[in-house]
């Protein structure tokens, strides 16, 4: 999902944030609970030279601030192919947050349609601290995916209980059976969400 709006982040919290940040590979060494699949989703992807070329035609990088934990499917799914595209060009600089505890009022800033703040989060700026736009989660044409994927997942287990639940209110061993049926349909798709991030990327950075 893409916004566009002015912030109101503040100079001084913006740059305190910068200074607080990881890059990605710090946080992948951080990563208490996806560590392997983030790794594995950053081989995964392999943006083609000319699919950068917005990128590397721009005169100055573009920063960007990242709200992330390492439990969130979205991140795990999606960060590693920021993380793949600022080591493979020099105009996008990645500064990666947890959002909990420290960075909410951040976030507050940033919230999804629903009224709530969802992560990842990506704001984008330029050089001289103007915003250009906002990433959150994931591509549309991703959450409409997982919406088919869950109904699927229910199709093919109807002995289990909690169809029709949100993933939070599942027991634990149906959220799990959920979450990995998940997983593994999404790195089916890999190509085509790398090509949809470009895209949001490329519309961002272009306005």
């Amino acid at each position: 999902m893409t916004i566009s709006q002015t912030s109101g982040l503040s100079q001084e919290r913006r740059e305190r944030a910068f200074q607080e940040a990881v890059s990605f590979a710090k946080f992948v060494e951080e990563a208490q609970v996806n560590q392997r699949t983030l790794t594995a989703n950053y081989e995964a992807y392999a943006p083609e030279e000319r699919q950068l070329d917005f990128l590397n035609d721009r005169q100055e990088p573009v920063d960007v601030l990242v709200l992330a934990h390492d439990w969130c499917g979205d991140v795990v799914a999606n960060l590693p192919l920021f993380g793949k595209i600022a080591d493979r060009t020099d105009k996008l600089r990645l500064h990666i947050l947890n959002r909990d505890p420290d960075n909410q009022d951040i976030a507050d800033l940033y919230k999804h349609a629903d009224g709530r703040s969802h992560i990842p989060t990506y704001v984008f700026f330029d050089q001289s601290g103007q915003e250009l736009g906002v990433f959150i989660e994931r591509p549309a044409e991703i959450t409409a995916l997982l919406g088919q994927w869950i109904e699927s997942f229910w199709n093919e287990h109807p002995e289990l209980e909690g169809r029709g639940k949100p993933i939070s209110e599942l027991g634990e061993s149906e959220k799990k059976e959920l979450l990995r049926y998940l997983k593994l349909r999404r790195t089916e798709v890999i190509g085509q969400e790398q090509e949809a991030i470009l895209r949001e990327i490329q519309s961002i950075v272009s306005r």
